[in-house]
């Protein structure tokens, strides 16, 4: 039996190796997405392909990486040498979409395969005929970018030169590109040497016992955690936008069903494959219920092979959360946001004070590129914009932040205007964009880009647009997406949710995203924070009346909202009275 303190003293030594490895990726990569965004991850396998340890700063990868890294090293394991790499992006062998770029490094010590590192990173772009690598019209993988299949591309700790040339001269900006595949390389190189310094430490048995009990420990826990929801099935559903392709909505179906200490997972009765981009993997689905169903249940549990032993993912084959061989994937990620978003209306019943309203529901993908006339030079750049979260039990959501899986940071006004020929002309809150509640949503956030002295391209693959983030309990849907070129003048143009667009000179590009949906009855919420919201001109006057039902002048009118809000209790109780 390993001793409790030494387990947890061995537990935190994987966890700081796999942020060691994060921390050396971000603050050696060249790009904005990567240093500043954080789009990253690092992980640990044992010599039994076992996940042991996870960097937490991109929950979204784990379900790549989970995939991935099992599934793909026997094939080379036997030919494997210290210093080697593979490289592998495909989504078909257990990838996402093409952007995310995984490095595997098998971890030696005394001539004996140990371990292996493992990261991911989001490459700005990946090739395809979109700059910025999410085509919103591809109907097959090919189009969108390289895919990389699994190839040797390291020896001896250093790439080689014939293969990563191939790869940068079918990408945009290559010099930036091989900056990050460079800091991938030093990620898993300082992996190494901290896994290997462990096993100086301790003797192999030890580490063997340790791993074993570790990973049985975590499953205990999450059983006991899942143990404690009611047992029963839940389902919940929503709309998405078209396609790319096709102008139709589309279903995503779940269904979480909780039976004694176990869980599954099921997507079944989600719309078919789609002929547009709008398809993720089984990867994919999986990591964006797991980060959810994680908080619900996780706590401060270690993040490995022990937490999925208790869970069981159904993702029917030809759906949209499965789609068959080369079906385009580049706008796979909004559908694990969306089913994130599913997992915490499936169990709103079931747990009521532990859930939220809908979020933001979308990733919001941006990519734009050009000629940049300051240094006569091409450029490429991709982000996400933050949004409203859900409102809780409790709190109200938060304002302009991104949700569930999405720990990606806020890319800075500063960064942006010193690196690429743009001005942010706004950036802020949007007022009334919240879902009203006890507890309101989170504000969503307006960026306006102005493409100075060149043409670009623009591109969104992004999503809700035609549907609204939900409330629960009475609370209110939150304000949708929106995106315009040249907003508010006699040139306003409203652009799709996933479109590319050719901008002209000192063209204005406004994306505006969604809210989050509000917590219980508009009309319980504490006056004395609407009264603050509209202060802070988070909400306006109109909205206070016509949603929360306080009169707000010069100051609060007690009387006057004490009378509107009981004229909004009157015609809630004749609306009920009549759909019964």
């Amino acid at each position: 039996m390993v001793d409790t303190g030494e387990l947890e003293i061995f537990r935190h030594s994987l966890k700081s190796i796999v942020e060691e490895m994060g921390v050396t990726l971000q603050r050696t990569a060249y790009s904005t997405n990567i240093k500043i965004r954080r789009d990253h991850t690092c992980a640990l396998f044992d010599k039994e392909l076992r996940h042991i340890a996870q960097h937490d700063i991109a929950p979204q990868h784990i379900g790549s990486l989970v995939s991935v890294v099992p599934r793909n090293i026997p094939d080379w394991e036997d030919d494997l040498s210290p210093g080697d790499g593979i490289l592998i992006n495909d989504p078909y062998r257990g990838a996402v979409h093409l952007p995310d770029v995984m490095l595997i490094s098998p971890l030696f010590h005394n001539d004996e395969i140990i371990g292996y590192a493992a990261n991911s990173a989001h490459h700005v772009d990946i090739g395809g005929g979109t700059p910025g690598g999410i085509p919103n019209d591809s109907t097959e993988l090919y189009a969108e970018g390289m895919i990389i299949p699994g190839i040797h591309a390291v020896e001896n700790w250093e790439y080689n030169e014939n293969v990563l040339s191939l790869i940068l001269r079918n990408v945009r900006s290559p010099k930036m590109r091989r900056g990050d595949y460079q800091a991938q390389l030093g990620a898993n190189r300082i992996g190494e040497k901290r896994f290997i310094d462990l096993h100086e430490t301790h003797s192999s048995s030890q580490i063997d016992s340790y791993l074993d009990e570790l990973l049985d420990y975590t499953e205990r826990r999450v059983r006991a955690a899942i143990e404690e929801l009611p047992d029963g099935s839940y389902s919940a559903t929503d709309e998405m936008d078209g396609d790319g392709i096709t102008d139709e909505t589309v279903d995503l179906v779940l269904t979480l069903t909780v039976d004694g200490d176990e869980m599954t997972i099921d997507f079944t009765g989600t719309a078919d494959e789609n002929e547009g981009p709008l398809n993720c993997t089984p990867a994919m689905a999986f990591a964006g219920t797991m980060a959810v169903i994680m908080a619900f249940i996780g706590e401060d549990l270690p993040k490995n092979d022990g937490f999925y032993r208790p869970l069981d993912i159904i993702t029917p084959e030809g759906s949209m959360v499965n789609p068959s061989f080369n079906r385009p994937v580049a706008g796979g990620w909004e559908i694990p946001m969306r089913a994130g978003d599913l997992v915490t209306k499936a169990l709103a019943d079931a747990v009521p004070d532990e859930t939220i309203a809908a979020t933001k529901g979308i990733v919001c993908n941006v990519a734009y590129g050009g000629h940049d006339p300051r240094d006569d030079d091409d450029y490429v750049y991709y982000e996400t914009v933050a949004g409203g979260y859900g409102g809780r039990a409790e709190k109200d959501g938060m304002d302009a932040v991104q949700t569930h899986f999405q720990n990606t940071a806020n890319s800075p006004i500063e960064e942006l205007e010193a690196e690429l020929p743009v001005y942010v002309r706004r950036y802020e809150l949007i007022q009334d964009s919240e879902g009203a509640g006890r507890q309101r949503g989170g504000l969503g956030v307006r960026r306006d880009l102005e493409f100075y002295d060149h043409e670009a391209s623009f591109s969104l693959l992004t999503d809700r647009t035609r549907s609204q983030p939900w409330g629960v309990f009475g609370g209110h849907a939150a304000r949708s997406a929106n995106f315009y070129r040249n907003p508010e003048t006699d040139d306003e143009e409203e652009l799709a949710s996933k479109s590319t667009t050719k901008l002209d000179s000192n063209d204005v590009v406004s994306v505006q995203t969604p809210g989050g949906g509000g917590y219980g009855d508009p009309i319980e919420r504490d006056l004395d924070d609407v009264v603050a919201d509209v202060r802070d001109e988070k909400v306006s006057k109109r909205k206070a009346y016509d949603d929360y039902g306080v009169v707000i002048d010069d100051g609060l009118d007690e009387e006057q909202t004490a009378a509107r809000r009981q004229e909004l209790r009157e015609t809630a109780a004749t609306e009920d009275g009549d759909g019964a």
